[in-house]
Parts: structure tokens; C-alpha cells; sequence
């Protein structure tokens, strides 16, 4: 298996390492990149392709990798790499590198040299993003709807794909999000989130105030990734009042801990 580690710079892409891949890989070889903070918030996906007519896409995960596709390497030749990021109207695009596709033992015809879908999966991680703006008061369905009329132009305008085929699949996912758009409504108005919390326990037990929650709710407690290894050692349990949350631990824990609450209202 080979990993390619790469740089974004502001716009800049770089490669900082050259490794071997060989033609006829499939779902092992991938990437992982590092970026500046001009991309923070950004849905990022990465673009392989060796001919302009035939572009693949792949989705970053949270840990900022994805795997090559196999249609990107089925043949041996020059691969051209890049990445773009969508925020709401906003697209943002890095250069291009480059790494040699080495003759493996599997024939390039064997390998489906199809478009992949990845793509897809940044547009609905954007519709996501919009619906969290909507849970948090900022959006209106009707603005919603607007949005989704924008991020069509602006994937219209990247030329990289076919538009009409990506038009298509675009009216099935807008007529989908369309009906989701009065469920997320009815949901944000019993749905809220708050973010960054500071958790410290005082005789294993912590009181966090807030006018949101009531004796009703239901709260969930997510810990970050620092405070989920201190906190998987106990047992912790919310109870929800009239304007606070407690939690109380099986255990001591002398740090103090970050969280997001979701808390759901009757």
C-alpha cells in the first residue's frame, strides 16, 4: 500500500514524498493531506486524473485522506492530483502535482474506468452543512432552497465533469432534500446544540447551566477527541433540570474536559 502526503498552501499544492504505484491498484493506495488555515470549513475533495476527458473525485474524510480510485491508476502514465473545497457559494481550488503510474501486472482494461460518484458525497456534505445553519436559526427553507440553487451553478461552472449526467443525478438529490426541508425544520425547533463545553467534575459530579435545557430533555454528551480517552474510563450519566445539565462519573477525573451537548426538547 502506498500513501502520498500532500501540502496545501493557501492555493499551493505540494507533494513531499514520491512513492511507487503501479498500474491496476485498487481501494489501497491513498492520499492524505495537510492544509493551511484558509481552508478551514471548507467540504474538500480531491481530483485524480491522467486524462482531462475521464476525471475522478474522492471525498476527504475527517482525517483529511482518501483512497486513489482505481480508475484514476488503471493504466501506467502521468497522474495529475488537486483538491477543491466548497463553503456554501464559495469554491476554493489548489494547483496541480503530479506522480508517475508505474505498468503493473493487472491490465488497465480490467479496471472500470468510469466515473466515480465521490463527488456526489461533497454535495450531500454540503446540503448537510446547510441544514445545520438552518438547526441553528441562520437559515430559512426557503433560503435552503436558494443555497441548493447556487451550489448547482457553481458545480456547473467547474467544466470537469459532465454536466448534463451531473444535472440529472442533482434534480433527484434536490427533489430529495426538498422533502427533507420541512422535516429539518420541525426538528430544529426541538434540536440545539452547544458546542465547546467545559466539563470539570467536583466530587465526580459537574453542573453546566444553561436556559436551553429543561427537566424534559434529552441530552447527549459527545466528548472530544482529548476528553474521550479520559472519560471512556467512567461511567457518565446526564440529568437533565430546569436550567442546568449534571453529570455525574463512576470515577474521579481531575482534568478538565471539552464537550458538545445535544439536547432535545419536547
Amino acid at each position: 500500500m502506498t500513501t502520498l502526503e500532500l501540502q496545501v498552501e493557501n492555493q499551493l499544492l505540494t507533494l513531499l514524498n514520491q512513492e511507487i504505484i503501479a498500474s491496476g491498484d485498487a481501494n489501497i493506495d491513498k492520499c492524505t493531506f495537510s492544509f493551511s488555515k484558509e481552508w478551514n470549513g471548507f467540504v474538500k475533495t480531491a481530483v485524480f486524473y491522467q486524462n482531462k476527458n475521464n476525471v475522478q473525485y474522492a471525498v476527504l474524510g475527517l482525517d483529511n485522506a482518501c483512497i486513489i480510485p482505481a480508475a484514476a491508476m488503471a493504466r501506467p502514465g502521468r497522474m495529475y492530483i488537486g483538491v477543491f473545497g466548497i463553503k456554501e457559494t464559495a469554491v476554493f481550488t489548489s494547483t496541480l502535482v503530479t506522480t508517475d503510474i508505474h505498468e503493473g501486472a493487472v491490465s488497465g482494461e480490467n479496471i472500470s474506468v468510469e466515473p466515480t460518484d465521490d463527488v456526489f458525497l461533497a454535495i450531500i456534505a454540503q446540503y448537510q452543512r446547510i441544514a445545520e445553519l438552518m438547526s441553528s436559526y441562520e437559515k430559512t427553507a426557503e433560503q435552503f432552497n436558494i443555497q441548493m440553487a447556487e451550489q448547482n451553478t457553481i458545480l456547473e461552472t467547474l467544466n470537469a465533469f459532465d454536466v448534463v449526467e451531473l444535472k440529472q443525478k442533482l434534480d433527484t438529490i434536490e427533489n430529495k432534500m426538498e422533502e427533507y426541508a420541512e422535516l429539518a425544520e420541525k426538528i430544529m425547533s426541538r434540536e440545539v446544540v452547544i458546542r465547546d463545553v467545559p466539563v470539570r467534575f467536583v466530587n465526580k459530579v459537574c453542573r453546566i447551566e444553561n436556559k436551553l435545557i429543561t427537566e424534559s430533555s434529552l441530552c447527549d454528551v459527545y466528548f472530544d477527541e482529548y476528553s474521550y480517552e479520559m472519560a471512556s474510563t467512567a461511567l457518565i450519566l446526564p440529568v437533565s433540570h430546569d436550567g442546568y445539565l449534571e453529570l455525574n462519573s463512576s470515577a474521579d477525573i481531575v482534568d478538565e474536559l471539552t464537550a458538545n451537548i445535544l439536547v432535545r426538547r419536547e
